[in-house]
């Protein structure tokens, strides 16, 4: 059954009765596509009647049809070396979550001037990978340190999961078909899990990582021109000779030296911070900024393969956003670099709250 109705923007007719009919537009054009919409009956009725005319005006209907058409050219011009397949993980941050919608997914993606596919979920309009009903995560925020480090062991065991899930059968086989051939990652959760995602996704393939920016509530980079701001890494202990090493990240903020764990405060020691600016929350405005902290970071991870060979295990004390987790796990080779141990402050204290890599054993 036919649902939908041609409608005139200009009346067919100049009669006073057709609506908006006595517009100046040429009898000889009001047939014309560019004098017509596609609508639903409802829709129809409502835009001709007559006490509806004020509102629905020919300047009001041609702006509409030309929004709704421009939308339709940009998509449709996307060709299929466009797509990219979206990857979302929402999890609570004490007890806080965001949302994260196909929608909004959909909008980030298509400000870069690709078209999104999505993975099915398990509620099959929702998350990818959802760990927002992940037991444990209220804990891992309460009591002192050991008790919070405790509880947190066992909400990352359970979150970890949900994410090897997703990966081993959703994504991979898609990559490995072929079907995969660009990756949109939108991740909300505790950083440590979203350094672990990042280690999970494939290095072959092509992926766009995506900050939410809190002055506009979005997840589309607000500033894509500029050098963006550059990182550095520089030792500033050099402590005995072994096979453990720290790095403490101040980008989004600072972690003051008395706050790094006592077990921790006689290895040798890096910090990795912004040049030439200081630390803030929103520091990643460009995607330039984010490209530039995943390259310093690699660097930094080869530059210790040369200058402390022995080492097979790096502490990760981050004050970082979240995007640049996911970056840290990208950069990140399981095989060539030490196993990172990621840190969380927890109940006032740093905490190893998940290990990423080779195992001790």
């Amino acid at each position: 059954m036919r649902l939908g109705e041609i409608a005139h923007i200009v009346g067919q007719s100049t009669h006073e009765r057709s609506p908006r009919g006595t517009d100046p537009l040429e009898e000889t054009l009001r047939d014309e596509a560019d004098n017509l919409m596609l609508l639903c009956a409802q829709e129809h009725t409502e835009i001709d009647a007559k006490a509806t005319q004020d509102v629905f005006t020919v300047t009001w209907l041609r702006g509409l049809k030309q929004e709704h058409e421009d939308r339709i050219r940009h998509v449709t011009g996307l060709g299929p070396s466009r797509a990219t397949t979206v990857v979302r993980m929402v999890g609570p941050v004490h007890g806080k979550a965001v949302e994260l919608s196909r929608q909004t997914a959909a909008s980030a993606v298509t400000a870069r001037h690709r078209f999104p596919l999505f993975l099915e979920s398990y509620s099959r309009h929702g998350v990818e990978i959802d760990l927002q009903h992940t037991p444990g995560e209220g804990a891992t925020a309460s009591g002192n340190a050991p008790s919070a480090a405790a509880a947190s062991r066992s909400y990352y065991r359970q979150a970890v999961q949900v994410i090897d899930e997703v990966i081993r059968h959703q994504l991979r086989p898609g990559i490995e078909r072929g079907s995969v051939q660009h990756v949109s990652v939108f991740g909300f959760a505790r950083l440590p899990l979203l350094v672990y995602l990042g280690s999970r996704l494939d290095d072959t393939v092509p992926t766009d990582v995506y900050q939410r920016h809190r002055p506009e509530q979005s997840w589309v980079w607000p500033d894509e021109s500029g050098p963006g701001t550059e990182f550095s890494v520089r030792r500033t202990q050099s402590g005995p000779a072994c096979d453990e090493a720290v790095v403490v990240m101040n980008v989004s903020g600072a972690i003051n030296p008395h706050e790094i764990p006592a077990e921790l405060t006689a290895l040798r020691r890096y910090e990795f911070s912004p040049v030439g600016t200081a630390t803030c929350p929103d520091i990643l405005r460009q995607r330039a900024s984010l490209r530039h902290l995943e390259d310093t970071f690699r660097d930094f991870l080869a530059r210790l393969e040369t200058e402390a060979k022995t080492l097979r295990r790096l502490h990760v004390l981050p004050a970082i956003p979240m995007s640049a987790a996911v970056a840290l796990g990208r950069a990140h080779h399981p095989q060539v670099h030490p196993q990172l141990v990621i840190y969380e402050r927890l109940a006032g204290s740093y905490v190893p709250t998940l290990e990423v890599g080779q195992t001790t054993s």
